[in-house]
């Protein structure tokens, strides 16, 4: 299988964010740049909704995956 097949579809990631987002503890809250702050519920709904909020978190979360999977943040914390 090629990268490009191995591509998540918008839908896949969709569900990946808000797993992890559901992972993470009730009461956490995070800052979205000048949007605001949410908390995870808030968080969850505008993922769903794939509104702008929700394609930020979408976009921070992917990118966050994706340094661990190249090992990035094992070189940060040696």
């Amino acid at each position: 299988m090629s990268k490009k097949e191995k591509k998540l579809k918008d839908d896949e990631v969709r569900m990946l964010v808000i797993g992890r987002l559901k992972a993470s503890p009730y009461d956490t809250i995070k800052s979205i740049g000048g949007s605001g702050i949410y908390t995870r519920e808030e968080l969850i709904k505008h993922v769903e909704a794939g509104d702008d909020v929700g394609k930020t978190i979408e976009k921070a979360q992917m990118e966050w995956l994706r340094a661990v999977a190249e090992g990035a943040l094992t070189e940060f914390y040696e």
